[in-house]
């Protein structure tokens, strides 16, 4: 997994308090992951954790930088809790390109 020519997205998804944002800090440290965790945006975006569905909008925003990261070359570590994104990311393929 070492491969200078290969990057890793890292998805932790799980329930509330399971250690997904502890592994996913240790993740981005040990492969130099930019790591990108809804729950830190949210409040200093929204004011709040659970802003009447932008949680849904600023997980897609994530989303799509985690992809730009990943066809520049970086590592990424997504850290989204039981949603219905977090789901589907972790059952299906990405569209990843590399950069030229």
């Amino acid at each position: 997994m070492n491969d200078p020519g290969v990057t890793t997205l890292f998805l932790t998804v799980g329930l509330p308090g399971a250690g997904k944002t502890t592994r996913a800090r240790q993740l981005a440290k040990e492969h130099s992951a930019l790591r990108l965790t809804p729950d830190e945006w949210m409040i200093p975006l929204f004011g709040e954790s659970e802003a009447d569905g932008k949680r849904d909008v600023l997980e897609g925003r994530l989303l799509s930088l985690a992809l730009e990261a990943l066809r520049l070359g970086t590592n990424v570590v997504l850290d989204f809790g039981p949603n219905a994104l977090g789901s589907s990311i972790a059952s299906r393929p990405l569209p990843i390109r590399p950069s030229r």
